[in-house]
């Protein structure tokens, strides 16, 4: 499983990074477009929404195995330990039960937008809110494996590496 985990984070990593790097191009040649050419390319922005969605949503999970989500856990992790983690495991199933509605009705949702292209790019929208799907898939699976089986999980350095005066 940890070389199977190690490729799955490399490949969400390099697809984010990807990502980033085309949003960042593409904005760059808006700019230019508009302000050197007086021309404007009239799918850049259409482009980098679609983009962004499809980011958030494939790095999600990698982001909650990371602990990378706000939490308020103030109280919780003033419990016992035996405590917290039966409050750990509640609070996992119910974003599991959130997500597998969310991923119930993003599929739905993305099944009926399926005739319905977007206005620059001439794709299927299908391919835009399936996003919604497979990140809520893939969170879900972050979820489970982090809460039920610790396999996914990544423990955070108590400090930064540098120490605090050369982290800022």
């Amino acid at each position: 499983m940890p070389k199977l985990w190690r490729a799955y984070v490399a490949a969400v990593e390099a697809f984010c990074f990807a990502g980033i790097g085309a949003i960042l191009v593409i904005g760059t040649m808006q700019v230019v477009w508009r302000y050197v050419f007086n021309s404007s390319l009239f799918w850049s922005e259409e482009a980098m929404r679609y983009l962004m969605i499809w980011i958030v949503m494939i790095g999600a999970g990698l982001s909650y195995s990371r602990g990378q989500f706000l939490g308020m856990r103030l109280a919780v992790d003033r419990l016992p330990a035996g405590l917290r983690r039966g409050a750990d495991l509640v609070s996992a199933v119910l974003m599991l039960v959130f997500l597998a509605a969310i991923l119930w009705f993003g599929t739905r949702f993305a099944w009926m937008t399926r005739l319905q292209t977007a206005t620059a790019l001439g794709f299927s929208l299908f391919w835009v809110h399936v996003a919604i799907s497979v990140g809520a898939l893939l969170l879900a699976l972050h979820v489970a494996l982090n809460e039920f089986f610790g396999i996914a999980r990544e423990e955070k350095p108590d400090e930064h590496p540098m120490g605090a005066e050369e982290a800022l």
